[in-house]
């Protein structure tokens, strides 16, 4: 017995040395890749997505990242959350957004429950490594590097990629949906310039659209091979293969992402967004207004995620009863 308990004890206390050697020494390779160049976070993750330092746990892997200014980012954060469903604020505000070496704008880790946005987030032109490229584009020194208005757009972009894991929103049945959606020409094709109705019915109602925005969002982000300006006059833009940039992206996880952004970032480039920082009437209306180029089905995979506010006294689109 007590052989048999002292066994147990030299075996703990050695598989505690492993533990502590492993660390020391993804410790002194973290400081010598430092000291080559590399970013502390930077390398951090990339031990953490090292398999043989995969056991280790998340505070030492993840210790050397540094998350943004809650305070200097309130009023966009403020304005994020509001777009989504109540129910979701706890959730939203426990995601940590951290700086991050790998990503040029921001980037939801939907496995792993965090966003990583620029090292420039808070940094003005003056600060940038990337200086001369900011002030070759016309950007003033004092310039931020990320105005709010584009804080918005991209932090909304990423929480619906984390939302639609938290919500287990099934990603194949939302490439459905778009898929049908997409190539339905009750709601137009895709065009660079909004919504045109293509004719309107007796009683005085929109008939059915003959362009549609939301389309060429998904077209030329997504599908758009050639990055022109406007949709080819053939039917081409049905072809809904993935270009380049999304060659490797699982379908429907950006679809769900960039229509979302599309309908609650609507508002964030209008003249009372930019000096406010804050949703004026207006602004709800116009995301109200981008509702009526998708379909039901759509916003259905929405439900939970979306304020309430916008499809309470939806105007009825008049495709949807076609």
């Amino acid at each position: 017995m007590k052989t048999t308990k002292s066994q147990g004890i030299r075996n703990s206390v050695l598989v505690l040395l492993i533990l502590l050697g492993c660390a020391t020494l993804a410790d002194i390779y973290m400081k010598n890749r430092v000291i080559a160049g590399l970013d502390s976070y930077g390398v951090s993750r990339r031990i953490a997505e090292t398999p043989v330092f995969s056991f280790l746990p998340r505070w030492f892997l993840n210790r050397e990242a540094v998350p943004i200014s809650r305070e200097r980012n309130a009023s966009v954060l403020k304005s994020v959350f509001e777009v989504f469903d109540p129910s979701l604020r706890s959730f939203l505000a426990s995601v940590p957004i951290i700086l991050d070496s790998s990503a040029n704008t921001a980037k939801a880790y939907q496995a792993k429950g965090y966003i990583g946005v620029s090292p420039d987030w808070d940094n003005t032109v003056r600060q940038s490594q990337y200086k001369a490229l900011y002030e070759q584009r016309g950007m003033k020194p004092e310039d931020p590097v990320f105005m709010p208005r584009f804080k918005t757009d991209l932090l909304i972009h990423e929480f619906l990629h984390l939302l639609q894991v938290h919500q287990g929103i099934d990603s194949r049945l939302c490439y459905e949906a778009v898929a049908r959606w997409y190539r339905d020409p009750r709601y137009g094709i895709p065009s660079p310039n909004g919504i045109v109705h293509a004719d309107t019915a007796k009683d005085g109602r929109p008939d059915t659209l003959a362009t549609n925005r939301m389309k060429y969002i998904l077209w030329q982000a997504l599908y758009n091979y050639q990055r022109l300006s406007d949709v080819p006059r053939d039917e081409s833009w049905k072809t809904m293969q993935y270009g380049e940039r999304y060659q490797s992206a699982e379908k429907g996880v950006e679809e769900f992402a960039y229509i979302g952004q599309e309908i609650l970032a609507n508002g964030s480039s209008s003249e009372n967004y930019i000096k406010t920082g804050q949703w004026s009437d207006e602004d709800w209306k116009s995301k109200k207004m981008r509702l009526l180029e998708v379909s039901p089905e759509i916003i259905a995979l929405y439900r939970g995620i979306f304020n309430p506010e916008l499809t309470q006294q939806q105007m009825p689109n008049p495709a949807f009863g076609r």
